[in-house]
């Protein structure tokens, strides 16, 4: 049975949050399965807030669990209702199967029948059962977001020599910044330009969008950039994340943007080795993340002895 999420649901949802097997923190060093947990039901929490949540019960028991949230961001750059599934969490039992299928139907039509018409998810790598029932539901992948850690207090920070000066943003650099930003997603291959739905050229404006508020303060505390012959070629903007220290009492940096020109070729090792040491005394760990086909990036990721972390499909549903 399919249902809305109702008080009284706790005890049970949090027993699911307490064995589920794909959590995003699960490699994290710094995150025990107590803390994992915590960071479940603090998402739930927000998503009770802003969204809709529902669960599949079956013989009593909460099976699955799917939380919707729409995105007036990313609405307002396609012109359409766009949201998002923040949340799918089932029990990794046996003949579960069935409840993750019928919730992900659910959750589809809930979304159509709300006037949503591009919906997105993502599934972790691991989680075959998943990702066999959205695609089975109507939904198609979109792209494979791999995620790094580096825990300072762990892992040895690099010293490499680089043709590039890195330092702190400053305004003088705003329009430089956003040039970069232009050349480096012109044409990129992000879940949404792989989207045969979403035209093109508004999926470069997206990028262009992000970076400019970016700058503006409203999605980066820090924001570095690299210049070379007193040209900025490339930029790295980040945050601390907020819910994973409300839920866990971990300062993660992480999340953002960043992008090179291809002058700036080279100049992204030496960008994030200056957040490395630019965050060495003030966050717990970083993560950082990008498309599984991003060869360079992870090679630098790997070149800089990052923890591989995490691997998630991205899945997305067109309802038009």
């Amino acid at each position: 049975m399919i249902r809305d999420y109702r008080p009284g649901d706790e005890e049970a949802v949090g027993a699911l949050f307490a064995a589920y097997p794909y959590g995003d923190l699960r490699r994290y060093r710094l995150v025990n399965r107590e803390k994992q947990a915590a960071y479940l039901r603090h998402k739930l929490s927000s998503c009770l807030k802003d969204g809709r949540v529902l669960v599949a019960e079956a013989g009593g028991a909460v099976r699955a669990l799917a939380a919707f949230r729409p995105l007036p961001w990313d609405s307002s750059i396609f012109g359409i209702s766009m949201g998002q599934a923040p949340l799918f969490v089932h029990d990794a039992g046996e003949g579960v199967r069935a409840e993750i299928g019928q919730l992900a139907g659910a959750l589809r039509d809930a979304c159509r029948a709300g006037g949503v018409v591009h919906l997105n998810v993502r599934a972790d790598a691991d989680d075959l059962a998943l990702m066999q029932c959205l695609e089975g539901n109507g939904f198609y992948l979109a792209d494979t977001i791999v995620t790094y850690i580096f825990i300072p207090r762990r892992q040895q920070l690099g010293h490499g020599k680089y043709l590039f000066k890195t330092r702190l943003y400053e305004p003088r650099d705003h329009d430089a910044v956003l040039a970069v930003a232009a050349a480096a997603y012109r044409n990129f291959i992000g879940r949404y330009h792989a989207d045969p739905h979403l035209p093109r050229e508004l999926c470069d404006r997206l990028y262009q969008a992000w970076a400019r508020q970016l700058l503006d303060g409203g999605i980066a505390e820090t924001i570095i950039v690299a210049e070379r012959k007193g040209t900025v070629v490339g930029f790295l903007g980040y945050r601390l994340k907020r819910d994973i220290l409300e839920a866990t009492g971990v300062r993660c940096v992480g999340g953002g943007l960043g992008g090179c020109t291809p002058e700036g070729f080279g100049a992204y090792t030496a960008i994030i080795e200056e957040a490395m040491r630019e965050g060495m005394h003030r966050y717990d760990m970083q993560d950082f993340e990008t498309q599984l086909n991003n060869v360079n990036i992870v090679r630098i990721y790997q070149k800089l002895n990052f923890e591989y972390a995490r691997a998630k499909h991205t899945f997305h549903a067109w309802l038009g």
